[in-house]
């Protein structure tokens, strides 16, 4: 499960927004409720929005680059030839809506781990 916290804290580094405060620069993340409200606004089932469909080809590419590079074991299986993204982002979408309790956390670990319980790497989505 070490690969597991290695790839959640290189995409917490590369994929983080940056805020800036009023005397200094902080690092503020997108947490799960801001990513939930931005891909339910304009999305109907079937239809994500564009920005939410970006969001996760872009997250799921590079978790597989990443642990391409790592040698690593998937943390989650899916075949775009058998799942669209639409479904995939309506699925993502989905999660968020039942981790309320965790809005204010770091989307991309939610994001993460709702893929993991999703699209497990049984043998069947490979």
């Amino acid at each position: 499960m070490g690969i597991y916290k290695v790839i959640l804290l290189t995409l917490l580094t590369l994929s983080s927004p940056l805020a800036l405060a009023e005397d200094d620069s902080t690092e503020e993340l997108l947490t799960a409720g801001e990513l939930l409200k931005s891909c339910e606004d304009g999305s109907t089932p079937g239809s994500p929005n564009q920005y939410c469909m970006r969001y996760l080809f872009g997250y799921i590419q590079t978790v597989i680059m990443l642990q391409q590079a790592e040698q690593s074991p998937p943390i989650f299986c899916i075949n775009p030839r058998v799942t669209p993204i639409e479904e995939a982002t309506d699925n993502m979408i989905a999660f968020l809506r039942s981790q309320a309790s965790r809005s204010n956390e770091a989307a991309q670990q939610i994001v993460l781990e709702g893929l993991n319980k999703m699209y497990p790497c049984s043998g069947n989505n490979l």
